[in-house]
């Protein structure tokens, strides 16, 4: 995200967006609790905020004293030696500003980097944390989202709008001082001003908000859009879609320019009218001066000149304090969607007196096991079933009958919610997390590759590898040849989670990972579905060779990759319908019958 200017546009009083920023200004939920807790993060980083504290009042000191000079030059007219002394002092303020104003900067920049570099530390610490069940409640552009927008407009904001606005507070409370000391009469009527101002903004604001977020509406409908284009750019050619695709893109196009230009227009209301009222509020305070200095009310033009400069700069600083305000309200909202990710939960820790798992023979029992992903909505229903060391066991069943699910609960991405789940006679929650989550080789349906080099994406996990041992993994599952094709072979880096390669070649390259790992427990889940029948073949004799000597659990659709396993479960509506070998399952002519005859015939 590009870095805001110092000088906000005073077009974004009204807490809407800025033009070309592309999103409205998001108002904080809890802005007392939420500034509390990001104080409390910057804790062991605060050295220097109290110098910032100093800076920002002496930051303001110009445009405090700088008229009262003037005004003081001005009545020193006619004494040479005066007006000297007097620009000698504005030459001198304006030196000390310029150096206040960049030690200012420098300490700002170093304070709010190390606390932002502190908050990401900690936030990506904690996701780590996280148990798979948040990732598959949320979208993975919003949480990308969190993880880099909202922290940058918390960086911004520490870094730049928080000094501003502490420099703008004490320029107001120093000026409107000043102007009090000269003249409180004079001071009174200028407040007028302020109250105009305020009542011009707050009914101009309350006509754009509206207008603005009818604007980001539009841009929302066309951003969609334009994404669901070009991925689906396949299906719209191949359906002939194109002068449909455009011709939507085109109405979306026109509502979204239409909106931004009503908000755009009554938003560019407000600075004219603002300069107007300080113009009108500048001659009026102006002429009564002059009626009063007329009358001999005042009689020292060196006031008359320094409040009448003080008035020229009142109004400012509101004006950008508001611009800075609305930019914080962002920060802050940000900063609670960074908290939300901050209190979720993390893993359930290791029970007290958790068991190492070393060398696991590979038994698992599953007794009476329950789950489901909603309270109340049970994906799994007493589900029980052994699985002796070193059997091939595989799982097939309808969608959504709950084999994935059943996964999920043996690599305890998730717990079950009933019964228990035993491995080598214990259950899965009395070993230490990393010890059971290293005893499972898995290979899942959705192929995850890394931006990296082939090399590394096969050895993930253990770059100490060795090139024989990765050309091995890669042997075993058939994968060595098409490697070999790549521009730089093993050392050919993958971008964007390896799309030059195809499906297949994808999920070959994560089961060669599994195969490298060498975990006493294989799991693959839906291992084949994305090759062709040629290369199904090749897996499978592999598969059975690496299968031959440990506990192995396949998921598959295709019923003729798992017709050698030792036992075949079937999962209908969250129970275990049928199990048996192939033959077994066969002759008792049930489901698995059905399923299995149904794909032959269409094979």
């Amino acid at each position: 995200m590009a870095e805001r200017n110092q000088a906000v546009p005073p077009a974004n009083l009204n807490g809407i967006s800025r033009p070309g920023r592309g999103g409205a200004v998001v108002k904080p939920k809890n802005m007392k609790g939420t500034l509390g807790r990001l104080w409390r993060l910057t804790k062991g980083h605060r050295n220097g905020l109290g110098w910032i504290l100093l800076l920002s009042a002496f930051a303001s000191l110009a445009s405090i004293l700088s008229p009262y000079v003037t005004g003081k030059a001005v009545a020193a007219i006619g004494s040479g030696d005066a007006v000297v002394w007097v620009l000698c002092c504005l030459a001198g303020l304006y030196l000390c500003d310029w150096l206040v104003r960049f030690l200012q900067a420098f300490f700002m920049a170093s304070i709010g980097q190390r606390v932002i570099h502190h908050i990401r530390r900690t936030l990506f610490a904690h996701v780590r944390t996280l148990p798979l069940a948040f990732f598959d409640r949320r979208q993975h552009g919003e949480l990308m989202s969190r993880l880099t927008n909202d922290v940058d407009n918390i960086s911004t904001t520490i870094s730049n709008s928080l000094s501003l606005l502490l420099t703008y507070s004490f320029t107001v409370a120093g000026i409107f001082g000043m102007m009090l000391y000269l003249s409180p009469f004079l001071t009174a009527v200028s407040l007028a001003g302020v109250g105009l101002i305020f009542l011009l903004t707050k009914t101009v604001t309350k006509h754009t908000r509206k207008l603005f977020a009818a604007q980001q509406k539009n841009l929302g409908a066309l951003n969609g859009q334009v994404e669901e284009s070009v991925s689906g750019m396949a299906v719209v050619k191949a359906f002939c879609r194109e002068e449909e695709m455009e011709r939507e893109f085109g109405e979306r196009n026109d509502r979204l320019c239409d909106a931004s230009i009503r908000a755009l227009i009554c938003s560019g209301y407000l600075m004219p009218l603002m300069n107007v009222i300080n113009n009108l509020l500048y001659v009026a305070v102006s002429v009564l001066c002059g009626v009063l200095f007329v009358e001999g009310r005042i009689s020292d033009i060196g006031l008359v000149t320094s409040f009448l400069l003080y008035v020229r700069q009142f109004t400012r600083p509101f004006v950008e304090i508001a611009n800075i305000y609305n930019n914080f309200q962002t920060a802050v909202a940000g900063a609670e969607r960074v908290f939300e990710i901050l209190d979720e939960q993390p893993e359930p820790p290791d029970r007290e007196g958790a068991v190492s798992l070393k060398c696991p023979r590979g038994d698992i029992e599953l007794r009476h096991v329950a789950f489901g992903y909603v309270p109340g909505k049970p994906v799994l229903r007493d589900v029980s079933v052994k699985i002796p060391a070193g059997t091939q066991a595989a799982i097939v069943g309808a969608t959504g009958s709950g084999k994935t699910t059943l996964i999920n609960l043996l690599t305890r991405f998730y717990d079950v919610s009933a019964g228990s789940i035993l491995l080598d006679g214990r259950d899965l929650r009395d070993y230490r997390m990393e010890d059971l989550r290293q005893a499972f080789g898995v290979v899942l349906q959705d192929t995850a590759l890394f931006a990296a080099s082939v090399r590394d994406n096969i050895c993930y996990g253990h770059p100490e590898a060795s090139m024989e041992q990765v050309r091995e993994a890669a042997g075993i599952v058939g994968a060595d040849s098409f490697i070999e094709r790549l521009p730089e072979g093993y050392d050919t880096i993958l971008t964007q989670g390896g799309m030059e390669l195809s499906q297949g070649e994808r999920q070959l390259l994560t089961i060669a990972r599994a195969v490298f790992a060498s975990a006493p427990i294989l799991i693959l889940d839906e291992a084949t579905s994305s090759v062709d029948t040629v290369t199904e073949q090749k897996i499978r004799r592999a598969l059975l060779k690496i299968c031959a000597d440990r506990t192995s659990v396949i998921i598959a659709h295709r019923l003729s990759t798992i017709r050698d396993s030792d036992r075949i479960i079937l999962l209908d509506n969250g129970k275990i319908a049928e199990q048996g070998t192939h033959e077994e399952l066969m002759a008792l002519d049930g489901i698995y019958a059905r399923m299995y005859r149904t794909q032959t015939e269409l094979g």
